[in-house]
């Protein structure tokens, strides 16, 4: 199949400006992708493509649709927070890949992607009619992106993966939350984010290695190892130091005094990265005596003695709010940052003065979007079209592959009655 028979948007042909990324050219101009992937760490990546000016197509379960879409309350229209969160920047197909001549329709549409993203176990490929390797054969140019809970060569290959498993499994809970407590997972799924950014950097890099020698490749990002790649100086404690480490609560296991330390009324995070820095900490908290003490004379002797020096800190940080601490240690150069909630989050005045959040046209009404925080000088990233209903690009879609009014109805309908 022709590379130029992939479905461009009514109104616009990919590589026009005003195309898919709805705002003119970006980066990625012209780069059509194939979404088979649900969830999060999938369109996560798609998203953060598509942020970049790619033209992609999600691929969803006719009336059932990505999973995310029911993850609620809250919910607009008929699809939860969670699916719009990560879902921006695509056109939605729904196709049930359990039907052959829905298969055929996704062989087309396969034929005609630059990259092509899923995270099906391995075993339900071919029940879908996918395969990764006859497909880079037939066409050698193709990116295809498997998303897999552990990696193809281990023992747990066929394994699913699911966020809060990893970050058991991973390390990750052993190491967050408080002192002394029970293992504690992110907030977020950030394993789940953490691989979606991973597949977006490997489908960048193998993009750019096909520029160079016009091959492609199978790229495959595991959850659980990417998630383990999340523990960084964490991981080489453990690797270089011999020690397993334990949760801190919110003080740091290599650099001190590092944390959420008490005030008068709330925590105030103060991060001291240096001696100097170290010493204006004590100069406003008019406790000269700590710069002198041996026991804090380094880093190193400030990890060893963090107790006694966060003690020491807190007594003096009692006697005032956080906030008037936050202004007098800011203004003398120590980092510094209020423990906000998500409400004062988007209230911050930096947070509204570069305009994180942005606004898409959606069928509820003007839909909120975090936007991407990249700033590119000649292609920024732009956010686009927004999270699509489920299947409402399927018509329009099946017509620019060539299908006739015919045969979009059949494809459209209900599969017959296997016991009629």
């Amino acid at each position: 199949m022709r590379s130029a028979d992939w479905p461009a948007p009514a109104g616009a042909g990919a590589g026009e400006p005003g195309g898919p990324g709805g705002q003119g050219r970006g980066a990625l101009d012209g780069l059509r992708v194939l979404d088979l992937s649900r969830v999060l760490a999938g369109p996560y990546a798609t998203m953060v493509l598509a942020d970049l000016g790619a033209d992609v197509l999600k691929i969803e379960r006719p009336g059932v649709g990505d999973d995310t879409r029911r993850w609620g309350p809250p919910f607009r229209g008929d699809d939860a927070a969670y699916f719009l969160s990560v879902n921006r920047g695509r056109r939605s197909v729904a196709l049930d890949l359990t039907r052959p001549d829905h298969q055929r329709v996704l062989a087309r549409l396969v034929g005609a992607a630059d990259v092509v993203v899923e995270n099906f176990l391995p075993k339900h490929l071919e029940r879908f009619g996918l395969d990764p390797a006859a497909a880079l054969a037939e066409r050698p140019e193709l990116v295809w992106a498997s998303i897999r809970g552990a990696g193809g060569d281990g023992p747990d290959a066929e394994s699913p993966g699911y966020d809060a498993m990893v970050q058991a499994r991973s390390g990750l809970m052993s190491i967050t939350g408080a002192r002394g407590g029970e293992p504690t997972k992110v907030g977020v799924a950030v394993g789940d984010v953490v691989t979606g950014l991973h597949t977006a950097i490997a489908i960048l890099a193998a993009l750019r290695h096909r520029d160079a020698t016009g091959q492609g490749q199978h790229v495959e990002v595991p959850l659980l190892e990417s998630t383990i790649a999340l523990l960084v100086n964490q991981a080489g404690n453990y690797l270089i130091g011999g020690r397993v480490p334990v949760p801190l609560g919110n003080h740091h296991p290599n650099i001190s005094p590092y944390g959420a330390y008490a005030c008068a009324d709330t925590l105030l995070m103060i991060g001291v990265g240096n001696d100097a820095q170290f010493a204006k900490l004590c100069q406003v908290l008019e406790l000269p005596e700590l710069v002198g003490d041996e026991r804090f004379a380094g880093n190193r002797d400030r990890v060893e003695h963090a107790d006694a020096l966060t003690a020491a800190i807190e007594e003096r940080l009692a006697g005032d709010s956080a906030e008037a601490w936050r202004k007098r240690l800011g203004a003398a150069g120590v980092p510094v940052a209020p423990v906000n909630s998500l409400d004062r989050v988007f209230a911050d005045d930096h947070v509204r003065a570069v305009g994180l959040v942005a606004e898409v046209d959606h069928p509820t009404g003007a839909l909120p979007q975090v936007r991407s925080p990249v700033r590119m000088s000649a292609t920024p990233p732009t956010v686009g079209l927004p999270p699509p209903l489920l299947g409402e690009h399927t018509r329009p879609v099946l017509a620019a592959l060539g299908y006739d009014p015919a045969e979009i109805a059949a494809l459209t309908s209900d599969p017959p009655d296997e016991g009629a």
